[in-house]
């Protein structure tokens, strides 16, 4: 729609800088341009924005810390205000680290648009919109999506203050984007994963005894969904992907943020050290066959390891696409060199109808999986997400 915007989706080669102005134990809680996301160059972190000036906080509202009059300015952008129902004053084990995740998630997304937004407005090369009705209807939906987010993350920190938990602090973020079309494909495949992880948020909250919470995460995940209706508009991609949205866990959503987005390193605070203690980080899975169509076909795929050939022979790729229970395949045609294993893995897309997000993942010790956490527990690298529609 803008620009004559592509459906390519995102990470294909590492960018130029996204942000030339920088601002100055449950259900896997607890105890990871082409149409594929997944790309990495270390074993768990990788060289997306290489070169790039890292997003910084505070933003220019003073954001994440906010006075009572800045917090009436988010509300008015966003349309709506914080809940206001009595504050809870205890959480288990399992929901502590599911809000530290989400405030750990939403306040990345807020660093996100916040460098769409300055680089649009910036015309920035790439990130400029050619007709002005356009360019305020995307700046006018963005700016409320920025504030959105902001309050997502104040009222996840706000929850774990009211439980006597440390909050979130920022970190310092990189993007892989170098236009707006590949912002906003990319945004869109990162909400289909957060879709993904609410999912296993509200079965952790409820499996914890925090079941009170489910009723916000649903509006949460219901407003996120409305996003990524609008994202997918401007890909020209109809707004619904599919019928059941794919379900993830909380490791996949932790392990693509750090190995795509998050600055190593720069996570400060003890409820950060928590949440790193408490989830794995998974080796980067990168998915090297791009423009990844609907039909039964073979995908390479590649990592980075200094296992031996019979143990990358007893690995599989496990697939997770919509409500369905996992696939998974033998790896075939394995070559190892210079500390990179690449190899194949049979990809049925057309016959089970695999559209919308595909969380692909490396997975050992089992031939099957019944559950998404299961697939988590056995993973060694991941997410790889193919996106087909």
């Amino acid at each position: 729609m803008l620009n004559t915007l592509s459906s390519a989706a995102l990470l294909g080669a590492v960018a130029v800088s996204a942000n030339p102005l920088a601002y100055g134990p449950l259900n896997g809680w607890g105890g990871s341009p082409s149409n594929t996301w997944g790309s990495g160059a270390s074993s768990t972190v990788s060289s997306y924005g290489a070169g790039q000036t890292p997003f910084t906080f505070p933003l220019s509202n003073g954001f994440p810390n906010v006075s009572d009059a800045t917090l009436r300015g988010i509300e008015v952008t966003a349309q709506g205000t914080l809940p206001n129902g009595p504050p809870v004053a205890h959480l288990n084990t399992t929901s502590i680290t599911i809000f530290e995740l989400i405030a750990f998630n939403e306040i990345f997304e807020v660093a996100f648009f916040s460098s769409l937004i300055n680089n649009i407005t910036s015309n920035y090369d790439g990130y400029g919109i050619g007709s002005s009705v356009l360019k305020d209807y995307a700046l006018k939906a963005l700016d409320a999506v920025l504030a959105q987010e902001e309050l997502h993350h104040l009222g996840a920190n706000g929850i774990l203050a009211n439980a006597g938990q440390d909050k979130i602090q920022p970190c310092e973020y990189v993007f892989p984007t170098a236009s707006f079309d590949d912002a906003i494909a990319l945004a869109r495949t990162f909400t289909d994963l957060v879709l993904g992880t609410l999912q296993d948020a509200q079965a952790g909250l409820n499996g914890d005894g925090d079941g009170e919470f489910i009723p916000l995460l649903g509006a949460v995940q219901g407003q996120e969904g409305e996003q990524n209706g609008f994202y997918r508009e401007l890909i020209n991609l109809i707004p619904s992907s599919a019928p059941f949205l794919t379900r993830s866990a909380a490791p996949f959503a932790f392990s693509a943020l750090n190995q795509n987005f998050v600055v190593n390193g720069t996570c400060p605070g003890p409820a950060n050290a928590l949440l790193f203690k408490s989830l794995p980080i998974f080796g980067v899975l990168n998915v090297e066959t791009q423009n990844i169509a609907l039909a039964d076909q073979t995908l390479t795929f590649s990592v980075k390891t200094s296992s031996s050939f019979g143990d990358v022979a007893s690995w599989s790729v496990t697939y997770i696409n919509q409500q369905n229970v996992p696939v998974t395949k033998p790896v075939t045609n394995i070559k190892l060199a210079g500390g990179v294993a690449t190899f194949d893995a049979f990809f049925p897309a057309e016959t089970l109808l695999m559209n919308a997000l595909t969380i692909s993942a490396v997975t050992h010790g089992a031939s099957s999986f019944a559950s998404v956490s299961d697939v988590a527990a056995a993973t060694l690298f991941g997410p790889g997400l193919i996106e087909i529609n």
